[in-house]
């Protein structure tokens, strides 16, 4: 069974199709370097992994031009991590409204130009070294 719904499948597709280019993404699993323990309502444990893995798979089935790498860590480390083409991270579990993250993600590394404005773009070839922007979510 698919962790999407047909209205959510049929919604990821419909984003989707505006790929203008394949793309890769990798989701790695192993061990967590840090356990949490995660509840769902009703008190079940929620295993991060096996449910990133099955929203993942969920997500990169609905284009063709969306190709998915799984690997499997033995050593604990900041996983589930997942990479969309070449520059994109995502770490922990794309659940709830960070599936819109996930998605557009992987809209944006299919783009044939990025959607920054080109006064943006101008602006970053100006950096002197690459520059790695973190960007942090919470559930609420």
């Amino acid at each position: 069974m698919s962790a999407l719904g047909e209205r959510d499948a049929a919604s990821v597709r419909d984003v989707l199709v505006a790929l203008e280019r394949d793309v890769e993404v990798t989701l790695e699993l192993g061990p967590t370097a840090t356990p949490v323990t995660l509840l769902a309502a009703g008190g079940r444990e929620i295993d991060t992994g096996a449910e990133t893995r099955r929203l993942v798979e969920a997500v990169c089935a609905e284009s063709d031009r969306v190709s998915l790498t799984i690997v499997e860590h033995d050593e604990p480390g900041p996983w589930p991590r997942t990479t969309i083409g070449p520059g994109l991270t995502y770490l922990g579990m794309p659940l709830g409204y960070e599936l819109t993250t996930l998605v557009h993600g992987i809209v944006e590394a299919g783009r044939a130009e990025p959607a920054l404005s080109a006064a943006s773009r101008e602006r970053l070839v100006t950096l002197e070294r690459d520059v790695t922007v973190d960007v942090f979510v919470t559930p609420t």
